[in-house]
């Protein structure tokens, strides 16, 4: 059966800018081995929606590159025992994160049906003959891992993931075990009500013993869950083989592996208590989604607050961001289609409204803190009660005392560290007691932690007047929205735009 989308998902019929098709084959355990060519490459049945994973089968994805771009920079370590002390490095982190995409990556056209794009995402030649097999390597791991979290949590409705090296489903134990085979990823889908595992791997001519490694991890992990009910996700990224001449013809393609160890969907229970939808759509009112989330997009507001990004601004939004509509292209509300949010600025142009004093006097308006992240084209940007509550956990993690000092760990600039073993080895092992006496001692303040952000939520959205959230006021910026400069889109709480510039998308033009 084929699962419809979700009620608020906007008729498909539009084409965007930056629409691009990914063919992803949809499977079970059962074969755990390399989809035909015929399949991938003749995929044609549309994703079905976002609300959740479909039925097995072979689609053809068609998403935005804005929406992998919000996968990129959404997911990697966590850094936020050293960001605390280092936060404007963020904007560092994430060029780190969106960079790889840029260098090694294009589109080029590839006949579809519609409401296809016709547009599929392959290497370039830098990839293929300018870089090593180390390039290679740290490239196949950064994609695979934003090509999975792109594919649960923009496309599969799970919202957001973490990295398993830092804790396990609703606390469960084990799961920071470096000793234990683990998937790299969990998140907690809000709709289905159950936490998935998800391992991320990604190959030249993905085949069966990648696969086969990744389903070990997954039960690894899946071992550590107690009985509970489940979903395991095997994502599978296939790059071209080294055949010669053929590279140039074959694109990217999924091949996802999914099931539900002790139970499906309807018999589990979310370990964390979450709402169902989007947990973005429940800020005000679920401090749990609040506090989720707020971790999720610190780092983006460590870029904004103390980075070195450029073009810091006011964008005006529509106010009620939970009833915007969605596509089948993923969880971004395309600005461009966002109706309402057109309507007001048209309204706020014609008025040359420029001061954030003059946008608060429009009740139907609301404000996004909003910066280019430099060398990237990339505009990042949160709401400004997200962004006040992220300011509260940052000043409360910033205030807690040093973890390491904490847990008596020898720093890595101490004398003699390291020298009983493999210097790598020794320090990957600091990063992992770091992080787990940062949590630890942050399960010891979460009370007036919780406390913090949700006051600060709140009266950023009840007394914005009241409360200054930059060291200097902003500029509203309204562009013409009958000729935006930028694309635009945003999910409840966050924003990205990219310029028309961005490198994966001029591919197109010089390939036509």
């Amino acid at each position: 059966m084929i699962m419809q989308p979700p009620h608020d998902v906007a008729d498909f019929a539009f084409s965007p800018t930056d629409a691009l098709d990914i063919p992803v084959v949809v499977r079970d355990f059962s074969s755990l081995r390399r989809p035909s060519e015929p399949l991938w490459r003749g995929a044609s049945q549309p994703w079905p929606g976002i609300a959740d994973m479909p039925s097995y089968g072979t689609y053809l994805a068609t998403t935005t590159w804005r929406q992998i771009l919000l996968a990129a920079k959404g997911v990697g370590r966590d850094l936020t025992p050293w960001l605390r002390h280092t936060p404007w490095l963020a904007v560092n982190e994430l060029i780190s994160r969106i960079s790889p995409l840029h260098a090694y990556l294009q589109l080029k056209d590839v006949p579809a049906p519609a409401p296809a794009a016709g547009r599929r995402l392959f290497v370039n030649a830098l990839y293929q003959y300018g870089s090593e097999r180390s390039a290679h390597s740290a490239f196949g791991y950064h994609l695979g891992m934003t090509m999975a979290h792109w594919l649960c949590a923009g496309m599969a409705g799970l919202g957001g993931t973490w990295h398993l090296e830092a804790r396990g489903p609703g606390g469960l134990p084990g799961f920071t075990n470096p000793a234990t085979k683990l998937p790299d990823l969990w998140g907690n889908h809000h709709a289905a009500g159950v936490p998935w595992l998800i391992e991320a791997k990604a190959a030249r001519a993905l085949g069966a013993g990648v696969l086969k490694n990744g389903r070990i991890q997954l039960d690894g992990g899946s071992a550590l869950m107690s009985g509970i009910a489940h979903r395991q996700v095997l994502c599978g990224t296939s790059l071209p083989g080294a055949t010669p001449g053929k590279w140039e013809q074959d694109h990217l393609f999924l091949a996802l592996h999914t099931d539900h160890p002790h139970g499906g969907p309807q018999t589990g229970a979310s370990l964390s208590g979450d709402p169902q939808g989007d947990a973005e759509d429940h800020l005000a009112d679920d401090p749990e989604a609040l506090i989720a989330v707020t971790r999720q997009q610190l780092l983006t507001y460590q870029a904004l607050a103390f980075g070195a990004v450029e073009q810091r601004r006011i964008v005006p939004m529509r106010r009620d961001r939970t009833e915007r509509g969605r596509h089948r292209t993923g969880s971004l509300t395309l600005l461009e289609y966002d109706e309402a949010t057109t309507g007001l600025r048209h309204r706020l142009h014609a008025q040359q409204v420029d001061t954030e004093a003059n946008l608060a006097s429009h009740s139907d308006a609301t404000a996004f803190i909003t910066g280019r992240i430099p060398g990237t084209g990339i505009h990042l940007g949160l709401s400004r009660r997200l962004y006040a509550a992220c300011a509260a956990l940052h000043l409360q993690q910033s205030d807690m005392p040093d973890t390491m000092a904490f847990a008596g760990i020898p720093h890595l600039n101490d004398s003699g560290f390291g020298q009983a073993q493999d210097y790598d080895e020794a320090r990957e092992q600091y990063a992992r007691q770091a992080r787990q006496a940062h949590y630890e001692q942050e399960q010891r303040y979460q009370t007036r932690v919780r406390e913090a952000v949700t006051t600060a939520f709140r009266r950023a959205q009840t007394h914005p007047e009241e409360i200054r959230l930059t060291d200097t006021p902003l500029p509203v910026r309204v562009d013409n929205p009958d000729k935006p400069l930028l694309l635009e889109a945003a999910t409840a709480e966050s924003y990205l735009a990219l310029e028309p510039t961005d490198p994966v998308l001029s591919t197109i033009a010089h390939a036509t």
